[in-house]
């Protein structure tokens, strides 16, 4: 059985629709990883010894004595910081735009993510994602008030979490967008896809499985896009206005909003994560959850990256985490600060992005990361407390 570690995102937080739902549960936006569990060969038109990996490092901490001590191990994508010499990297990623069509039995619709959208300002949700700050390279960033350079926001973040081993080096970490032909899904059937249409969005709210939606997108991945989608990319898979159930498609199980995730190929990890933009109004934030997957995905591409036993305060789900997830600490309704989102224009848009906690946050109370804070927009000012300790922020 898959793991999630469900918490609660959206600008909006956990929104309440003008309509209750089934049981009287409010409409809220989830955010999950679903760990690395499958293994497949290797295409035979493309042998893992023609595929490159993405470019990863190890790094090991020693985490401090407030969070129990010990050593810690992982992977992350890119160069590494650590090293003698700085580096930067670009790393391919595809837009894949999903065009999902939903028959209910009652009512059918179809969410196109290339398809201009009047309750997202006419603009379709594909050209609003490939414009936002996390593909536009011509943003100057300041974080913490450190000048971390000009660049997208994630490489801003990479950079900005490990500062004082990169300052004035040209370490980097760029994603390069390549959009991809547009792919239809077909969910028929009240057991396979649900329209929500009553809570008084601008727009439909398409329903469907996370397990019939992962196992669709690994097919994708491993069936017709194996040509151009190998363990050398990082191809992300938008949907508009369609959410995920964590058991069946009841929306009292709703909404993920979007993961990140993996399987081995060949022997090689390819990462990816599907995510959904929202126009309905239920959930809002722009690229917030891409921000949020993209930042996990890189900084725990294998879903297993180990840390001491955090929680926060007010967490919505109860439990502890003990896992490397950039943006969880700091996502709505996770007894975060109220300043977690950073809040950017980019090509006459304002976007906003996850504000995300660097890796000292997880492992020791001196930070590495820019203005010696432990978060990038200044809301983590210390590490975190052990979950056995009652959880909570610094």
């Amino acid at each position: 059985m898959k793991r999630l570690t469900a918490i609660v995102l959206g600008i909006a937080a956990a929104v309440t629709a003008s309509r209750s739902l089934a049981n009287d549960a409010p409409l809220k936006g989830f955010l999950t990883v679903l760990p690395v569990v499958r293994s497949v060969p290797a295409p035979a038109s493309l042998p893992s010894s023609a595929v490159k990996p993405l470019p990863s490092f190890q790094y090991s901490y020693k985490a401090s004595a407030d969070l129990g001590g010990g050593t810690y191990s992982g992977t992350i994508i890119g160069t590494s910081p650590f090293a003698t010499t700085k580096t930067g990297v670009s790393i391919k990623t595809q837009i894949v735009p999903l065009v999902i069509t939903i028959n209910d039995g009652t009512t059918t619709v179809k969410y196109d993510p290339t398809a201009a959208d009047s309750c997202n300002g006419g603009h379709t949700a594909l050209a609003t994602v490939a414009g936002s700050p996390i593909f536009t390279k011509d943003i100057t960033w300041t974080m913490n008030g450190v000048k971390i350079g000009k660049g997208q926001y994630i490489s801003a973040f990479q950079r900005a979490e490990f500062w004082s081993l990169v300052h004035g080096s040209n370490y980097y970490l760029y994603l390069q967008p390549v959009t991809m032909a547009k792919r239809a899904m077909q969910f028929t059937g009240s057991a396979n896809g649900q329209n929500y249409t009553a809570g008084g969005g601008c727009a439909p709210l398409g329903i469907v499985n996370i397990n019939d939606m992962d196992a669709r997108i690994q097919a994708l991945i491993t069936g017709p896009l194996a040509a151009s989608i190998n363990a050398g990319t990082f191809p992300i898979f938008i949907t508009k206005n369609v959410v995920m159930s964590t058991s069946g498609v009841s929306v009292s199980q709703c909404c993920v909003l979007g993961y990140h995730s993996g399987l081995t190929v060949g022997g090689n990890l390819q990462i990816y994560s599907p995510f959904s933009f929202d126009s309905t109004g239920y959930f809002g934030g722009d690229v917030s959850t891409l921000s949020h997957e993209m930042g996990e995905a890189i900084n725990d591409p294998t879903t297993t990256n180990p840390t001491p036993t955090w929680g926060n305060i007010g967490q919505v789900s109860g439990g502890c985490q003990n896992n490397f997830e950039v943006g969880d600490p700091l996502s709505p309704g996770f007894g975060t600060p109220t300043k977690s989102f950073v809040e950017v224009g980019a090509n006459g848009l304002t976007y906003h992005l996850q504000e995300l906690a660097f890796i000292s946050w997880f492992y020791n109370s001196k930070s590495l990361g820019a203005g010696g804070k432990f978060s990038d927009n200044g809301s983590f000012g210390g590490d975190a407390i052990l979950c056995s300790a009652g959880g909570g922020t610094h």
